[in-house]
Formats: structure tokens, sequence, C-alpha cells
């Protein structure tokens, strides 16, 4: 049975709702899509994405003159951690397990913040795969390389899904892996469905 991997921040859980709340209440709502263009440009080399977090973080507010401190830092972070499921997440993901599917997660996050996101559903998750596991952020296409390998697994023996084709379907379809776009934001793909709800049918 095919393997299905997913990107999780903002594919299965909505960060930009999470991240933008916070960003909205200590800086400003016009500072939020300056946020995600930060986030993109520091996932070039490795480093703990709390770190990533952080240091886009106090390039905002420093831009505008407000004080970073740790804690305006800590709290971004888990509040990150916490971004909540989208709505037709679980049932997705139900439906695909009752199919028999295998679910995985292919993430630029760390171990202790996957495991504060996914709080109450990993049961429905077989396989968790982050930058600390493969030494590379996506997009780089060593991410997916290095995913493989600690599946054991090769490309097309999985599919993988995800909402941001930059970061996630590009890279992966370099490798010959089977991409499924997820349409949450402005972004097109050749395969494609609305929600995570649709994958069990459209996988039919």
């Amino acid at each position: 049975m095919v393997i299905i991997t997913f990107d999780c921040y903002g594919t299965l859980v909505d960060w930009v709702y999470s991240l933008g709340s916070y960003i909205s209440k200590y800086i400003s709502r016009d500072a939020i899509e300056e946020f995600f263009l930060c986030d993109f440009e520091e996932v070039k080399t490795y480093r703990p994405y709390s770190e990533v977090l952080k240091t886009c973080l106090k390039k905002i507010m420093n831009s505008r003159k407000l004080r970073y401190t740790e804690e305006h830092g800590e709290a971004f972070v888990r509040a990150f951690a916490k971004s909540p499921p989208f709505p037709d997440t679980l049932y997705g993901l139900l439906k695909l397990k009752k199919k028999g599917f295998k679910i995985g997660i292919i993430s630029n996050t760390e171990k202790k913040l996957i495991r504060i996101t996914l709080a109450g559903i990993l049961d429905l998750i077989d396989y968790i795969i982050t930058a600390e596991d493969t030494g590379f952020f996506k997009p780089d296409v060593r991410a997916f390389k290095n995913s493989l390998k600690i599946l054991g697994v090769d490309a097309s023996e999985i599919i993988h899904v995800s909402s941001y084709p930059h970061y996630d379907l590009i890279p992966a379809r370099k490798l010959g892996i089977r991409t499924i776009h997820v349409k949450r934001y402005k972004y097109n793909w050749p395969e494609e469905v609305q929600g995570v709800d649709e994958l069990a049918d459209y996988l039919s």
C-alpha cells in the first residue's frame, strides 16, 4: 500500500491563523505576509526551526522599531506549535486510515513542536519525519531524498500532499514522487483537491 505523506503546517493545521493572530496582536495585520516571505528565505540552511520562527519575528519587529524580547519569541513558537487542524483534516485522515493507507508527515519543524501540534491525533499518523531527521529544510530536494531513505521506500511508493508548491510539490515531483495539492491558498497544481477529506475518494 502506498504511503500518503503530508506537509503539516498550512496543509493539515492552520498556521496562518495561529501565527497571523499573534502577529496581528503584537505587530500589525499587514506584517503577516512579511513573515511568510521571511520564513521561505530563512529555510535555506538547517537549524532548529524554532530559531527560524524567532529570527523572522525579530526581523519584522525591528523593521517597525518594536522591541523584541525572548518572551515574544518563545510565545510565538508556542503559538506555532498550537496551530489547530483545519476542519477537513481529522475526517480526511480517518477516511484514509479506513481505506488502509499508511499516513506520514514530512515537516520542516522540530520533533518537540510537532508532538504538541499533533497531540490527540498521533494515533492517525504512522510516520513523522522532521528536518531534525533529514538535516535539510524543504524545499531542498535532499529533505525528500532523506525522507525516502528513512521510510525505506522509493519515490513510486509514496504520494506527497501539500498546500504549497514552492515548499513541497515542486521538489517532490523532481524525484518522481506523485504530488497532490490541497487548495487552501492562491496556488494551483495539476492534481488538486479542495480538502483532505476529498483525498480518500480521489485516490479510490
